[in-house]
């Protein structure tokens, strides 16, 4: 991390630190950016949020104004707004975000049932989350998982059965070397290009992965680390990792029979595939600790609690947070939603050209799925997974991750929040 991103971190770190940011709640105004001289209720999104225009339909007389910020500045931006009392009336919240500022008082405590939702309708991480904050203080979009994908025509032409939900890592290891070509145009699995994914592993190791507000890895971790060297470097079923512009989706170009990623690659990335492709749950670890496990990722609805416009915005979240908001959310981002009953119907399927059709892994991921690294500060963690990569190829020994580097992203996650 440079000298200037760490400097940024630690002052935003300071202004943000929960004493001033209740202060800054319990005195802040709604101006500036968030200005409303219009009587219009602000809501704040990142790039893209595409069904805005669905909601004005059903809601002609609502006045909105929209605040649309880049996703690389997208946190920092509302971190000022918050800081400098002008913070926009409904904010879309990263996880981490999310609970920060619930601590601090900067965003309302909500009562569901004013919203239409029902409590016992959330995914099991949803009700989680609540119970660890004493409460629910905003409401997820929808939720996108990790799971398992796999090219069936590799598979079917060298004999091997297809994967299942109840494979563990030496089913995954065991498939990956017999359809590894020694000649290395063909690799048994793809090496994990998201950093969430070796989070997941750690978790299916056993580790909590977030405890108390920071990285809980260890044993967990140990056995993630031991395992991806294992197929890396012994099994060579699996190419060494790579980062930054050399990073190479080998399953998309048809080279690698399995790979580990984002649900949401279902939509985008392989949609168009020109192979039959399927899909899985993420393999657990062997073993008595292993477990199934793997990251949720979402955004959350959360109103300002110094907000002038609280009726217009729980009534924007209201109409979000209903069947038709949900399917229209499903829909525009094929994330399935995170009540129950509105996942069910299966508005969030996008068929591909070749694939899937096990759409019940998404789901089963949904539901035992967890909220883990996506609660800490982001830098931390995608510098930790790039030592985790460091010791695949041989570059750190695992004694340095497990304790020091583990240590460090601690430290910086301590001083960032």
């Amino acid at each position: 991390m440079t000298t200037f991103k760490r400097t940024i971190i630690r002052t935003v770190a300071a202004l943000s630190a929960m004493a001033t940011l209740g202060a800054v709640a319990a005195c802040g105004g709604n101006g500036g950016d968030s200005a409303d001289a219009d009587g219009e209720m602000v809501f704040s999104y990142w790039d893209t949020f595409p069904v805005l225009e669905e909601f004005r339909k059903d809601n002609p007389d609502f006045k909105l104004k929209e605040l649309n910020v880049p996703g690389d500045s997208y946190n920092n931006k509302i971190q000022q707004m918050v800081t400098g009392g002008n913070a926009p009336d409904v904010m879309l919240l990263q996880e981490a975000d999310y609970m920060r500022y619930a601590k601090a008082g900067v965003i309302d405590k909500l009562d569901p049932s004013e919203f239409g939702v029902d409590e016992s309708d959330f995914q099991p991480a949803i009700t989680e989350l609540a119970e660890s904050l004493d409460g629910t203080y905003g409401f997820p979009q929808g939720l996108a998982t990790e799971i398992m994908y796999y090219n069936k025509d590799i598979f079917d032409a060298a004999g091997v059965d297809y994967p299942t939900d109840d494979w563990t890592w030496d089913d995954y290891m065991d498939a990956a070397k017999k359809l590894t070509k020694d000649d290395g145009t063909q690799w048994g699995s793809d090496a994990p290009s998201f950093n969430g994914i070796w989070y997941s592993l750690a978790g299916e190791g056993g580790d909590a992965v977030v405890k108390d507000g920071k990285l809980s890895l260890g044993n967990g971790l140990k056995a993630a680390l031991e395992y991806q060297n294992k197929i890396t470097n012994e099994l060579k079923a699996q190419p060494a990792p790579s980062s930054g512009s050399k990073v190479s989706d080998l399953f998309a170009a048809g080279q690698s029979a399995m790979t580990m990623g984002g649900s949401w690659l279902v939509s985008t990335t392989y949609k168009d595939a020109d192979f039959n492709w399927d899909i899985a749950t993420m393999p657990k670890a062997p073993g008595a600790d292993g477990r199934e496990y793997n990251s949720l990722h979402t955004s959350f609805f959360a109103i300002n609690s110094q907000s002038k416009h609280k009726e217009q915005a729980k009534q924007f979240i209201k109409w979000m947070m209903s069947d038709k908001g949900q399917v229209a959310l499903e829909k525009a981002n094929a994330n399935i939603s995170p009540l129950k009953t509105i996942g069910d119907k299966g508005d969030w399927k996008v068929q591909g050209k070749n694939g899937p059709t096990n759409w019940e892994a998404v789901e089963k991921a949904a539901e035992e799925g967890q909220f883990g690294y996506t609660l800490v500060p982001s830098a931390p963690t995608f510098e930790l997974y790039n030592q985790f990569n460091a010791y695949v190829l041989g570059q750190v020994s695992l004694e340095d991750v497990l304790t020091t580097q583990v240590d460090k992203a601690n430290k910086e996650i301590e001083d960032a929040q």
